[in-house]
């Protein structure tokens, strides 16, 4: 399962089969510390703090978790990806480290394949792994009895990739033009049936485990094909419908999905908890980041309140006092309430970019429309801006830009 690290950490929640600990001895290693990005190996379970400490608990039976940690003792990780019973993890720097069962050779193979290279994206299946270098190249290497490793890296050649992900026997990986590759065992359609559901679409981010795949498009919709005999295709499937989503993570008989709102998604076999109890733990959590692993799911929540995105707000008067409206800013799991009369000066608040803010417009209290507005935020040039796509501004109320994270509302109603 391919893991890309957040911009911003937060605390990370699981639920789900905890008999080796990959649940228990997770939450206890990063307990108090801010996670970016974690990984759902068999039975075992990966993070990565701010500081890109590599936190790793669960079964040890190949040293999948004690040589994982070894290898990244005194460097900084990046990204982690975990496998049936394999680790593997990136660093800041791109080295690739690995450690697990390798009886094909899907630790030390990659790790040979990648010598030299830079790494910038890793995936671990049941037996095979993959790897995406900063020159878009695709590595693999471990069993490749359906052509899991072969077929996917022919699919790729001359092209670039951006990200992949490796399931039981098949593999996915999409490039830096939104193209969906896929080879391997297709018994379920896991490999065809994602393709077709593609289409032409521009594809962002794959998952994939066991007999299914995930695949989440630009605008915002998730795609699911492969093995349903627990509904982790259908279900979260129908769960995502009408919903844009952010993340996506495949487990082994399960299915989670981020909307851009910080909704948490589940689908599919829930005999240890693995999706009620990650659900009940995301409940009024704003979430950024999701993982799957065997029977078990880890996901990532926003810090309380926002994350201190600033912008400065006016509410343009109405010529009839008569007609005069209060905006308000509203988004309750940040505490955010901001009310504006017609006319008023500017109001500076905080904001969570890629959140919905809910707009209310009253006049005296009446409530005359209301719709969302969502705020994007760059990080290099620390603009703030507005996604006019996913926002839904009401009958007569526009929003207009002035730079320097300024904007003013106007009513026309």
């Amino acid at each position: 399962m391919a893991v890309v690290p957040t911009r911003a950490g937060g605390q990370l929640f699981a639920a789900g089969l905890s008999l080796q600990g990959q649940v228990p001895g997770i939450l206890r290693g990063t307990r108090e510390r801010k996670v970016v990005a974690m990984a759902g190996g068999g039975y075992h379970s990966l993070a990565v703090t701010e500081e890109g400490r590599l936190i790793a608990a669960g079964l040890d039976d190949y040293e999948q978790v004690t040589g994982i940690f070894a290898a990244a003792r005194g460097r900084a990780v990046a990204a982690v990806a975990g496998g049936g019973f394999h680790s593997l993890a990136v660093t800041r720097d791109g080295l690739l480290l690995g450690a697990g069962k390798d009886h094909n050779r899907q630790v030390s193979g990659l790790l040979e394949a990648a010598r030299g290279g830079k790494v910038t994206a890793v995936a671990a299946g049941s037996v095979h792994s993959l790897a995406v270098t900063d020159e878009g190249d695709l590595l693999g290497a471990g069993h490749d009895g359906d052509r899991q490793v072969s077929g996917i890296l022919a699919a790729a050649r001359g092209g670039q990739v951006a990200a992949a992900a490796a399931g039981d026997f098949h593999s996915l990986a999409v490039t830096r033009d939104g193209r969906l590759l896929a080879a391997g065992r297709d018994e379920d359609g896991q490999v065809s049936g994602i393709l077709a559901a593609a289409g032409d679409a521009k594809v962002v981010a794959v998952s994939a485990a066991a007999l299914q795949s995930l695949a989440l498009t630009d605008d915002g919709r998730l795609l699911a094909a492969g093995r349903d005999g627990n509904h982790q295709v259908s279900g979260i499937v129908r769960a995502a419908q009408g919903r844009k989503i952010a993340a996506i993570a495949a487990g082994y008989l399960h299915s989670l999905a981020v909307t851009r709102d910080g909704a948490l998604l589940g689908a599919g076999k829930d005999g240890d908890g693995q999706v009620s109890g990650i659900l009940a733990e995301a409940k009024d959590r704003t979430v950024t980041l999701v993982a799957a692993g065997g029977f078990h799911s880890l996901a990532v929540a926003a810090p309380d309140g926002p994350r201190g995105r600033e912008v400065r707000v006016d509410l343009a008067g109405v010529r009839d006092p008569a007609r005069a409206v209060t905006l308000q800013f509203l988004r309750e799991p940040d505490g955010l309430d901001v009310r504006m009369e017609s006319g008023a000066p500017a109001r500076d608040f905080a904001i969570r970019e890629g959140a919905p803010v809910q707009l209310v417009v009253r006049r005296e209290e009446e409530v005359v429309a209301n719709g969302s507005v969502y705020f994007t935020y760059e990080e290099p040039t620390g603009v703030v801006g507005v996604d006019t796509r996913a926002s839904r501004f009401p009958s007569f109320l526009t929003c207009t830009g002035h730079g320097a994270n300024r904007f003013t509302f106007a009513w026309s109603g």
